[in-house]
C-alpha cells in the first residue's frame, strides 16, 4: 500500500496534468502568452492583455488615446529620467496635475488644449534637454503678438526696458529706453511674471535666472489684438504712468537672449574665430564644438590657433564661450586640453540601461581632460553666459580653478549637461525628447546640471553687475561691455605679475 508521501506525489501529478489541460483549452479559445507557474514549475498560458504594446520599445504611442499615451509617457519618463532625485522631481504630483488636463482635452476633442498640456508638462521639468515639438499655429495664436518692448531684471531687482520697437505701441505710448516697469495688468511686476507663458520657449530653463529671463520675454507677448495694462516710469519722469498696449504681429521680435551671443554659421565658416585685442592680448571665440566644410578637422585648426599664441608669447587671452551651443564632447575635451595644467577627471556617465531596467555606470563614457600640446600657460579670462550650453560648459569647468584662469560673466552658464537619446512620439505626431544619462563627479553629484534649488551651471568667478549703465553701453553705444571688462581685468593681472 502506498505511503503518505507517494499518495501526495500522485495527487500532485494528477493536479499538474489537469491544470495543464485546462489552461491549454483556455489558451486555444482566448490566445495567450506563457509564464512559468510557481510551485508546479510548468509553463502556463496567460490570456493576452487587451492593451496594445506595439511600438512601446521604440517610444511610439501614436496608436493610443491621449490619456493612454500620457500614461505611457509618464511611466517611461519617471523610470528613465536621470535627474529625478537630483532635481527633486515629484512625479506623482506631475501626474495628478496633468493627467486630468489631458483627460479633459480628450473628452472635448480639444487638440490645442492637449498640445499645450504636453508642453506645460515637459516644461515642468527644469532641464534644457526636455523638448517638445513645435506647433506653429498654436504658438502663433498664443504669442504671435508683441507689445513693442523687451525688459530684463537688474541687480537691484528693478525691471527695465532695454528694447523698444520703433513706431510700435509702446513707443507711441511714451515708454522710453531704460524705463522701469512696475505693474502689469494691475499686478506687481514680480507677481505678474509668475503667470507668464514661458512654456513656449524652445526648452525649459534650468536655472532660476534663466526662468526669470524667459518669463520676461513671454510676459511682453500675447495673442494678436490682446491688450495689457502697463505701469511704467521713464528715467526722466517724476512719477509713473499707466497705459494700455495692444499686441501687434511682429514676427516674434524680442524673443531670445537679452544679448544674442549665439549665431548661426554656415558650412563655409569656421566654428571658432580668433583675433588680436588691444594690449597685445589674444581672443578666441568658440561658437560650437562641430565640424564644417571650411573646418573639417577643427581640433587641428584650433591647435594652430593656440600654437600661434604660444609662439608669439601672448601674455593673456580671452576665451569667449558666450553663445556656445555645445556639440561634440571629444572636441570640447581637446580644446580645453590646450589650457589645463594637469589631467582633470570631471565626471563619469550614469545612464539608463533597458537591459538592466535601471541606471548603471558606464565605465567607457567619462569626461577626462588631459593636457595637450601646444600648451598655453598665460593668463586666461573665460567669458560665459546663459547661452553657454551643453559641452561648451565643460570647457569652462575644465579650466575653472586654475591659478591663471578667471571665469567672468554677468550670468552663469545654462545649467544642463546630460546624455541625450530619449524620444517619445505622442498622438498627433508630437515628439518629446528627454535625456537618459547624467554625468557625476567622484562624490556622485551631477556635473554642471542644476539641482532642486536651481543651483548649478558654471558660475563666474567675477560677476559683472547687470546695471542700466551696462545695458546702455551695450545697446546705446554698441559696446561689448563684458569684453571690455575682460580686457581691463587682463591688463590688471598682467601688470601685477610684472
Amino acid at each position: 500500500m502506498p505511503n503518505t508521501t507517494q499518495r501526495r506525489f500522485a495527487a500532485l501529478q494528477s493536479c499538474r496534468a489537469g491544470l495543464a489541460l485546462l489552461l491549454a483549452a483556455l489558451a486555444f479559445v482566448t490566445g495567450c502568452t506563457t509564464a512559468t507557474m510557481p510551485i508546479f514549475g510548468i509553463p502556463i498560458p496567460v490570456p493576452r492583455s487587451s492593451t496594445n504594446w506595439a511600438g512601446y520599445a521604440e517610444g511610439d504611442f501614436q496608436g493610443r488615446s491621449w490619456t493612454q499615451a500620457f500614461d505611457l509617457l509618464h511611466g517611461r519618463l519617471s523610470r528613465e529620467y536621470p535627474f529625478t532625485e537630483w532635481k527633486g522631481i515629484k512625479w506623482d504630483t506631475l501626474y495628478d496635475t496633468f493627467y486630468v488636463r489631458v483627460a479633459d482635452a480628450q473628452a472635448r476633442g480639444d487638440k490645442r488644449a492637449y498640445y499645450v498640456t504636453l508642453r506645460q508638462y515637459a516644461h515642468s521639468i527644469p532641464d534644457g534637454y526636455m523638448e517638445a515639438s513645435d506647433e506653429e499655429d498654436f504658438r502663433e495664436a498664443a504669442i504671435g503678438g508683441g507689445y513693442g518692448i523687451s525688459m530684463a531684471p537688474m541687480d537691484n531687482d528693478l525691471m527695465v526696458v532695454y528694447r523698444i520697437e520703433k513706431g510700435g505701441d509702446a513707443d507711441k505710448a511714451g515708454i522710453k529706453w531704460g524705463a522701469q516697469i512696475t505693474q502689469w495688468n494691475d499686478k506687481p511686476i514680480g507677481e505678474a511674471l509668475k503667470s507668464a507663458p514661458d512654456y513656449w520657449s524652445d526648452a525649459p530653463a534650468a536655472t532660476y535666472v534663466g526662468r526669470t529671463l524667459d518669463r520676461c520675454m513671454f510676459l511682453t507677448r500675447g495673442p494678436v489684438g490682446a491688450t495689457a495694462k502697463v505701469t511704467f516710469k521713464n528715467r526722466d519722469a517724476q512719477k509713473p504712468q499707466t497705459v494700455t498696449l495692444t499686441a501687434r504681429e511682429d514676427h516674434y521680435a524680442g524673443l531670445g537672449d537679452v544679448v544674442h551671443y549665439a549665431r548661426d554659421f554656415s558650412e563655409v565658416e569656421s566654428p571658432f574665430e580668433s583675433r588680436s585685442l588691444p594690449g597685445g592680448f589674444g581672443y578666441i571665440n568658440i561658437l560650437s564644438q562641430s565640424t564644417t566644410l571650411m573646418t573639417p578637422f577643427p581640433d587641428r585648426g584650433f591647435k594652430k590657433v593656440v600654437d600661434k599664441l604660444v609662439r608669439d608669447k601672448v601674455p593673456g587671452i580671452i576665451l569667449d564661450l558666450r553663445g556656445n551651443e555645445g556639440g561634440n564632447m571629444a572636441l570640447a575635451r581637446a580644446y580645453a586640453g590646450h589650457f589645463v595644467d594637469g589631467e582633470r577627471s570631471l565626471g563619469r556617465l550614469v545612464a539608463f540601461d533597458s537591459a538592466k531596467n535601471g541606471f548603471a555606470l558606464n565605465e567607457k563614457e567619462s569626461i577626462t581632460v588631459a593636457p595637450r600640446e601646444p600648451h598655453y600657460n598665460g593668463r586666461i579670462i573665460v567669458l560665459v553666459h546663459r547661452s553657454t550650453r551643453d559641452s561648451g560648459q565643460v570647457i569652462a569647468r575644465a579650466l575653472q580653478g586654475q591659478s591663471n584662469v578667471v571665469v567672468m560673466g554677468v550670468l552663469g552658464t545654462e545649467g544642463s549637461l546630460a546624455q541625450v537619446g530619449g524620444e517619445i512620439t505622442m498622438p498627433g505626431g508630437y515628439v518629446l525628447h528627454y535625456p537618459v544619462g547624467r554625468y557625476v563627479d567622484e562624490k556622485g553629484n551631477a556635473l554642471i546640471s542644476t539641482n532642486a534649488e536651481g543651483d548649478g551651471g558654471v558660475e563666474p568667478d567675477i560677476v559683472i553687475p547687470a546695471t542700466v549703465g551696462l545695458f546702455e553701453a551695450q545697446f546705446a553705444r554698441a559696446r561689448d561691455s563684458l569684453l571690455d571688462a575682460a580686457v581691463e581685468e587682463l591688463k590688471r593681472q598682467t601688470a601685477s605679475k610684472k
